[in-house]
């Protein structure tokens, strides 16, 4: 049964690292439109994505944001949503020539992997770090599980995150409506609210 988990917090984490900007800015990308993208394909209701910069002490770095208008998910599902940004970073850096252990570490997002386990544990639903899986499906997984869903995921819906990444990229302020996603992708944007008895 899908749980309504609200508007997640954006999450903001800044990119001082030594690559190239518009490396920096092309990785945010699709880690964002991976967000924004499986997130939708479980029938969450974007309200918009982009990658920007923040100042933080003097220091300029560049982040991301996926913001829904509501997160009206599966316990699982909500999980995988949250780990396809990394999943879709990875897969976008491996496909331009970074060897694979230089992919998971430029694209790691543990704020991610944070966010998914706090949510979730307010629906009774734990989420472990371990690899130990479940009895019951319903009432947990391990990460591993999630990262492995949101791996496959982000290959069956590779051409959609891409559309949209180099959308993004393109975009005035480098930002996205849900609407703009919806339209790019033919992805319904939202799930009709649920029937009340």
């Amino acid at each position: 049964m899908p749980i309504d988990f609200g508007t997640l917090p954006d999450t903001r984490v800044l990119n001082f690292v030594s690559r190239p900007t518009d490396q920096v800015i092309t990785g945010i990308a699709y880690h964002e439109a991976g967000h924004a993208v499986i997130g939708m394909t479980y029938g969450m209701s974007l309200a918009r994505l982009r990658v920007y910069t923040m100042d933080v002490d003097g220091y300029m770095g560049w982040t991301g944001s996926t913001t829904w208008n509501n997160c009206f998910a599966r316990c699982f599902h909500l999980a995988v949503e949250l780990a396809a940004g990394e999943a879709a970073e990875k897969r976008h850096l491996t496909s331009v020539g970074h060897p694979q252990y230089v992919a998971n570490r430029l694209a790691a997002s543990p704020h991610d992997r944070d966010m998914a386990i706090a949510a979730l544990a307010s629906s009774n639903y734990t989420v472990t770090l371990d690899g130990t899986e479940h009895e019951d499906p319903a009432t947990g997984t391990s990460w591993a599980r999630v990262m492995a869903a949101a791996d496959q995921a982000v290959s069956q819906a590779w051409d959609q995150i891409t559309v949209t990444a180099e959308a993004l990229i393109a975009a005035p302020r480098r930002e996205m409506t849900g609407a703009q996603v919806a339209e790019l992708t033919g992805i319904r944007n939202g799930l009709p609210a649920p029937a009340t008895a």
